[in-house]
């Protein structure tokens, strides 16, 4: 499957799962800490999912699962419609955790930057 094909497929599956309850979208008590810093709530990474646009897809290891997983970095914008970028890795079929939530610095790799 080209890459254009697959990121279309895959922004598309981890909406559904947002919406339809049939699986899940954790966020880890490290990224829970950085929200407050950063001064995200769950409803801008909800705008972030929605709104966004899939930017990247990264493969490497995942400490957690013991297993190399897919990671997922969404280009979107958070509940006041600012520019946001959530990282999301795949746990399992329907079952992601989102790594971190940032905004927008490198220009090099996102269109609408802070």
């Amino acid at each position: 499957m080209e890459v254009r094909g697959l990121k279309e497929k895959t922004i598309k599956d981890i909406k559904k799962i947002l919406m339809s309850g049939k699986g899940y979208i954790r966020i880890g008590s490290h990224t829970k800490r950085k929200m407050v810093d950063r001064g995200y709530t769950k409803g801008d990474i909800v705008s972030s999912i929605m709104t966004g646009i899939l930017k990247e897809i990264q493969y490497g290891f995942n400490y957690d699962l013991g297993r190399s997983t897919f990671k997922y970095v969404i280009e979107g914008r958070d509940f006041s419609r600012n520019p946001i970028v959530s990282v999301l890795a795949e746990e399992g079929q329907s079952a992601f955790l989102v790594v971190t939530v940032m905004p927008p610095t490198d220009h090099h790799r996102f269109t609408d930057c802070i």
